[in-house]
């Protein structure tokens, strides 16, 4: 539903009176003097209460309309709950959603209902609301939703995820919502991971271009400007890397790996100035993370030099009683994470943090002042979100553009970037449109399964998704080809009327299998064994027993295992979980409408046992017979196929030595030499060939995304220095030590020397 521009206009009236007619010292304070000064001021004035109130967040639920305990929808705000958290608690932050996506007219009446209570409080000062906007503004009903993380960083197009942030940005502070838990920058190397999808692979130079690029979007030039939003990035730091795979769970590592592999994005992320982060709800070498002083305080605000906020994760504080134990009772917990460096608590159904946290001010067990560098750093964010002068800021043309042609067709072309073939026997693909075609399998015909988690509900999983007008994949197909036929096949547990398949595939040219994993995120993402289920092994196998030509098109958020029947199929499409336009992204790809162009941004396993990474160590490629075989994925990190083809020449360097403080730079020749126009991915590696730490095989240091005609040629040239073949040493130092490097493109190589 697309709210009326009058609609939107009765908000921004009601705000103006509020601000003109009811609280005009407020105006006076965001209008005038330095900010610093201000927020000085005002945190001198107020009560130990309200500055404790700004550190808390609590969740939508709790101040939402309820009957017997179930929230009633459309949503409407209780007003005495909503008085309790504001008014006794003088609660600052809100976060969340009542469990389901709700439209621009409910989303600004709630936060115009949650502004106006705080407005006219004693403090006067403006609620700042957070949500999680994973691949769009994913609880706004309407809105585009994009390829989440890991489908995006198979684009290998950081421009284009800039833009998806941009959109993101634009179509949640549409719904008056300033704040977004986003991106994740968590490396993606434990594919086991629940929340694998949400990263941008397992590559650190991959994940923080992307993670900057989508950080630059959401927040803009100026995030007052009414279309930008703070960013979020997550999860301070290591999360991705749990032991057992599951989330939430122990991670034991090196600080040597720790700082080499899981900080560089963050680094990165905060020289690009990020305003918040989340913390790592889980333990890292048995130190639960939102009580790891050394990593919030320590590293974060000393060595990295991050001012902006820090907020716990969902819960988290409490956990450091409940499930970690390293603390005897809640309020020990909230002294704990507090001292640690957490500025902000997402508590978040009740105000016990609020109580706890008082009283162990009050006691002496934490300073005042500590409370005040927290406050001050949440209240210079809600300064710099133009909260102070307009708490409700909504785009002036958020009507024609919200869910609009324009992001609608970015979340298009997203998917269709990020779609990657692995596998074309044959040439298969492209097909032709004239052949009798069998769609089949449980992501064959389920939006659910195109969007993945984080769309409209948590899970993904329920029936809501269902009811907005985008294609399926057989649905696209169908709309491609008349001779098209589909048929469920399996669920995720059980074959469904086999003989009634195995009739229609035997009468059909080609078999689309359409295979993956129901959407699922955290633990309730959690599984045992990365396999694909035994049912759509077994529907795989049957199919192939008919001799037929058959498309495997995988939509998953992590690899699921495959080998056991993949060899027999004819083509392979990884898709990912590539959002609402992602059944026609699919077909376009299928029927080569698309030349596809997008590279695995992981390394895709063939056993359940081996999941090494792409920057393995040279011991670890060490076979049963001490041959070089040891390393053994299904498909390779960067992996991707086009229906053109490419060719690589003439690589050159300018000098075959590099010296401190000097950049050499690399070019390569690359011609489109098949007959469609395409795009591919130049990818530049480095091998360090001896160093005092055991080197990796190799590590990607930069890449560019070309677009050639059909015989066009273009030359690609990178600049790198020192820096880009640096790692960390045994003294926690990064340091480029004297010798030779191999420069890798496309199998292509040079060798130069390094000298400091």
């Amino acid at each position: 539903m697309v709210i009326k521009t009058t609609y939107v206009n009765r908000y921004r009236f009601i705000f103006i009176h509020l601000l003109c007619g009811l609280i005009i010292p407020f105006l006076t304070f965001s209008q005038s003097g330095n900010s610093q000064v201000k927020i000085d001021a005002l945190v001198a004035s107020m009560t130990l209460e309200e500055k404790v109130g700004q550190m808390t967040q609590i969740n939508l639920e709790v101040i939402l309309k309820k009957e017997n305990g179930v929230i009633v929808y459309p949503i409407e705000i209780d007003t005495a709950k909503l008085r309790e958290a504001i008014r006794e608690y003088k609660v600052g932050s809100f976060l969340n959603n009542g469990r389901k996506a709700h439209s621009r007219n409910e989303w600004l009446e709630v936060i115009t209902a949650i502004q106006t209570m705080a407005l006219s409080s004693l403090s006067q000062i403006p609620i700042i609301y957070g949500i999680d906007a994973i691949h769009g503004s994913n609880y706004s009903s309407g809105s585009a939703l994009f390829p989440h993380q890991l489908g995006q960083a198979a684009s290998w197009n950081p421009p284009l995820v800039e833009q998806i942030a941009q959109a993101t940005a634009f179509e949640t502070r549409s719904c008056a919502i300033p704040w977004v838990f986003s991106p994740v920058i968590d490396v993606g190397r434990q594919p086991l991971w629940s929340q694998f999808f949400e990263t941008y692979g397992e590559d650190v130079h991959l994940t923080s271009t992307m993670g900057n690029a989508a950080v630059r979007g959401y927040q803009g030039e100026n995030l007052s400007d009414g279309s930008s939003v703070a960013a979020c990035v997550k999860h301070y730091v290591g999360y991705s890397a749990p032991l057992s795979g599951k989330d939430r769970t122990p991670v034991y590592m090196d600080e040597r790996q720790l700082r080499e592999t899981y900080l560089p994005p963050f680094e990165r992320a905060i020289e690009q100035g990020v305003r918040s982060l989340i913390v790592n709800s889980g333990e890292l070498n048995g130190v639960p993370s939102h009580a790891n002083e050394y990593l919030l305080k320590t590293v974060l605000r000393d060595e990295l030099k991050f001012e902006g906020v820090v907020l716990s994760d969902w819960g988290d504080i409490e956990r450091l009683f409940t499930v970690h134990r390293v603390s005897a009772n809640r309020k020990e917990a909230a002294e704990i994470a507090i001292k640690s460096g957490v500025d902000m608590c997402m508590v978040p159904n009740d105000f016990v943090f609020c109580e706890n946290l008082i009283a162990l001010v009050n006691e002496g067990k934490i300073s005042e002042s500590r409370i005040d560098e927290s406050v001050r750093r949440i209240l210079r964010l809600k300064f710099d979100l133009g909260l102070f002068d307009n708490p409700i800021t909504i785009p002036e043309n958020a009507d024609e553009r919200f869910g609009g042609k324009a992001h609608l067709e970015l979340a298009y072309q997203a998917a269709a970037e990020s779609i990657t073939v692995l596998k074309n026997k044959g040439n298969v693909l492209p097909l032709s449109a004239d052949k009798a075609m069998l769609v089949i399998g449980p992501a064959a015909n389920s939006l659910q399964y195109l969007n993945g988690p984080w769309s409209r509900t948590w899970q993904g999983n329920d029936s809501i998704i269902s009811g907005e007008s985008f294609e399926t994949i057989s649905s696209a197909i169908g709309l491609k080809s008349n001779n098209t036929n589909y048929i469920l096949g399996c669920s995720e547990d059980s074959l469904i009327n086999l003989p009634a398949v195995l009739e229609a595939a035997a009468k059909s040219d080609i078999i689309i299998l359409c295979l993956g994993e129901e959407p699922s995120a955290e633990k309730p993402g959690d599984i045992h064994d990365l396999t694909i289920s035994s049912s759509q092994q077994e529907l795989a196998k049957a199919l192939i027993n008919l001799g037929k030509p058959i498309i495997l098109v995988l939509v998953e958020g992590r690899p699921r295992i495959v080998s056991s029947f993949v060899d027999d199929c004819d083509g392979v499409i990884m898709a990912y979980q590539p959002g609402s336009s992602g059944g026609q992204a699919i077909a376009d790809v299928l029927f080569g409408q698309v030349n596809p162009s997008g590279h695995l941004p992981f390394t895709y396993p063939r056993y359940v046992n081996d999941l090494l990474t792409y920057d393995h160590k040279k011991s670890e490629e060490v076979d049963n017979y001490y041959g070089g075989n040891g390393y053994d994925p299904q498909w390779s990190f960067g992996e991707g196929l086009s229906y053109t083809s490419f060719e690589y020449s003439d690589f050159k360097v300018n000098t075959d030595t590099l010296r401190k403080g000097q950049k050499i730079v690399i070019e390569i020749k690359v011609r489109n030499s098949g007959s469609n126009r395409g795009k591919d991915v130049v990818q530049l590696y480095a091998s360090d060939e001896v160093a005092s730490i055991t080197p990796p095989v190799k590590r990607l240091r930069s890449f560019e995304k070309i677009d050639l005609k059909a015989n066009d040629s273009t030359v690609v040239s990178f600049e790198i220095g020192e820096k880009e073949l640096s790692f960390v040493n045994a003294q926690m130092n990064w340091v480029t030590e004297e010798g030779w490097f191999t420069l890798e493109i496309e199998g292509l190589k040079k060798r130069v020397y390094y000298r400091p």
